[in-house]
């Protein structure tokens, strides 16, 4: 886990109590610290963070783990926070599961989990309780998706199918995606993912697709596909993914 210390070297922005200069006075601002606090009050800890650039308001995630949390399958259930202080990026709290195995991060579509999505307004220590059971209350469902990716067993057609869909997500067709090797992608990278379910592809083709290395051939080059950096690609990229591997099952 990750100490308040540690966290201020990778996201000073979550410390800042001041919101942008450039923000009139009907913002209301909730520092992402307060929301930390509250989490940790109620026994959440940190498990990892990112920030975009190094300004004092620049858009941040945090994730938070609760021990009360059933682990669903291989996965740890995490509490993603996402804020900013510039005016550009509403308070979420989502949902998003920990995959143990490759340490791999996937986003949950949080409309149909947590319901908490609004404008800077100050957060209470009820909230945070209501919160954390909606969490508890939301594992069954999680875990319901999860054991049906699980049990589903996927056939090579199915796998490119899955595949050619999650590209057009990642490219969204501005790019040719016809020199991809889709093989490259499918393959497992580690034994855990040799099994040909549902659950395997998708996490396998959810890394690749999110850390990039994998080889796309372009004007008769070959180059090491990029690790998406941004936030905002990173979590729309995730949910779009966990969308597609539901409509699998």
């Amino acid at each position: 886990m990750i100490t308040l210390q540690e966290l201020k070297g990778i996201s000073p922005a979550i410390f800042q109590t001041e919101k942008s200069p450039k923000l009139t006075d009907r913002y209301s601002m909730v520092p992402t610290i307060e929301i930390i606090d509250k989490f940790t009050e109620s026994g959440w800890e940190i498990s990892s963070a990112k920030q975009i650039g190094h300004g004092l308001y620049s858009k941040h995630m945090v994730k938070m783990r609760n021990s009360i949390l059933p682990k669903v399958g291989d996965s740890l259930v995490e509490a993603i926070i996402t804020n900013s202080h510039d005016g550009l990026t509403k308070l979420q709290i989502g949902a998003g599961l920990f995959r143990v195995a490759c340490s791999n991060g996937l986003i949950i579509p949080q409309q149909d989990l947590i319901d908490f999505n609004q404008r800077h307004l100050k957060i209470t220590s009820d909230d945070v309780s209501e919160i954390t059971e909606n969490f508890v209350k939301s594992v069954p469902i999680i875990e319901r998706s999860v054991n049906r990716m699980m049990d589903k067993r996927m056939n090579i057609d199915e796998k490119v199918d899955f595949v050619n869909k999650a590209v057009g997500i990642r490219w969204k067709n501005t790019e040719d995606i016809s020199t991809l090797t889709l093989q490259t992608i499918i393959e497992p990278m580690r034994v855990e993912d040799y099994e040909s379910t549902l659950w395997n592809t998708f996490n396998v083709v959810q890394e690749k697709l999110i850390r990039g290395g994998f080889v796309k051939e372009q004007n008769d080059k070959s180059r090491k596909v990029k690790a998406i950096k941004s936030l905002n690609m990173d979590t729309y990229i995730n949910k779009k993914l966990w969308e597609l591997a539901e409509s699998y099952i």
